[in-house]
């Protein structure tokens, strides 16, 4: 079941059928996960992980279908396709059954988005683009999250579960092809010209700079390739980065760009005080302006009232609280299984707080990435939570198993359990 989701998973990031359209008139995508639900419903083995992100997606379910029946604005097929995600992630948290398959599934996301990305970078490089604000910008080869500033966000949405799988990567060959997924990642963003993406990057490198152990030997290393890195960009996207700072690198459309943002915002928490149980309405600031929000706040709060801000809220609790229990059941350091998930579950954290933190120029609510790290985090936990009952049934001399090794034993007790875990 697990190589099945797999296989959607590959077609939803890629596409091949907006890729090659001819595909698209056997719709290969639904035909696949018709298939797969009923493996899933008929021979599949089925358990359920209790995520704490089941609370705010369901939650956002909820409000989905209802903001779509009352809202005179709503487009039913914007909410039929995050319906389509929602089978998926029932599918995820209903199969996960065992560490392995969170494995799989983590590489497989890693890889496959690589394969997407080196994909598009293919196409930039033979002359596919899209030149807008006055730059040559790289695009995703799909159509759906194709524009530059969507392709830079799932390359900065996906650049996080590299740092569980460098856990894994016990040979050479292994590391070196982690590495140069990070290296295709940051090439991919910086060639899309999106100065979001752009600023989402480098809070993603610092950060991880600053968590390391080794981060004052790292930080001039760091200094050195950003310096090369940036030099070697063309001088039309060094001064789209520019206007971060100063808008006369840009034209005034850039700036205009940028200030709309704001605008969104201010918009979304006026209607929020004007009506601020349903919002304005599903769909509302498309029909008023002619443009979608371009900021998760107006998307949620704005459009969906009270409902949105308890979403929004619910998936920073989720994933905060799912990252402080894995740092805490988190038992043997030498162990790099365990390692893996904790690690997965701070890599989700760091999505999250990319999906807040971009979600200030993108209308991201209804992206796939909060339901599938949050069934990456929900099932990491739920795998160090096995593990410390096991150690606590190992420590614990009157209600352990009798199977229980006793060197399973002496090396709980040499990590420091005593039993209370």
């Amino acid at each position: 079941m697990i190589w099945l989701l797999v296989g959607y998973m590959w077609l939803f990031i890629h596409r091949p059928f907006e890729v090659w359209p001819w595909l698209g008139a056997y719709h290969v995508e639904r035909v696949y996960m018709l298939a797969t639900i009923a493996c899933w419903a008929i021979a599949a083995p089925k358990t359920w992980l209790s995520c704490r992100n089941n609370v705010p997606v369901f939650l956002l379910a909820g409000t989905l279908l209802l903001a779509s029946q009352t809202s005179p604005y709503a487009n039913f097929a914007y909410v039929e396709n995050w319906f389509k995600i929602l089978v998926f992630y029932v599918l995820v948290i209903t199969s996960l059954r065992s560490e392995r398959d969170l494995r799989i599934l983590v590489v497989a996301f890693v890889c496959i988005t690589a394969l997407y990305e080196l994909h598009s970078l293919r196409e930039f490089f033979c002359g596919r683009g899209q030149y807008t604000m006055g730059v040559k910008r790289m695009v995703g080869v799909d159509v759906t999250l194709g524009h530059p500033n969507s392709f830079g966000a799932s390359v900065d949405y996906a650049l996080p579960f590299l740092y569980p799988a460098w856990t894994l990567a016990t040979k050479r060959w292994q590391k070196l092809a982690v590495l140069g997924a990070f290296g295709l990642g940051v090439a991919c963003v910086l060639l899309t010209g999106s100065r979001s993406s752009f600023v989402g990057l480098c809070v993603f490198v610092l950060a991880g700079v600053l968590i390391s152990r080794y981060r004052w030997r790292v930080l001039p290393v760091m200094a050195i390739v950003v310096s090369i890195v940036w030099l070697s960009l063309r001088p039309d996207l060094q001064n789209r980065y520019l206007t971060l700072v100063d808008p006369s690198y840009g034209p005034e459309n850039a700036q205009g760009s940028a200030e709309s943002r704001t605008h969104s915002f201010w918009d979304g928490m006026q209607s929020f005080a004007e009506n601020p149980l349903s919002g304005a309405g599903l769909g509302f600031y498309r029909v008023k302006t002619g443009f979608a929000t371009h900021n998760v706040y107006n998307e949620a709060l704005g459009e969906l009232g009270l409902p949105g801000l308890l979403v929004l809220l619910g998936f920073a609790w989720a994933y905060g609280a799912d990252f402080l229990e894995a740092r805490r059941l988190r038992g043997d350091p030498a162990d790099l299984d365990e390692l893996f998930l904790y690690r997965t579950s701070l890599a989700a954290l760091g999505v999250c707080l990319l999906l807040f933190f971009l979600g200030w120029g993108a209308h991201n609510l209804m992206r796939y990435n909060w339901l599938w790290c949050g069934a990456f985090s929900g099932a990491a936990v739920c795998f160090l939570r096995q593990r410390a009952h096991e150690r606590a049934s190992c420590l614990d001399t009157e209600s352990a198993e009798p199977g229980c090794p006793q060197e399973h034993v002496d090396v709980f007790r040499e990590a420091g359990w005593d039993g209370n875990a």
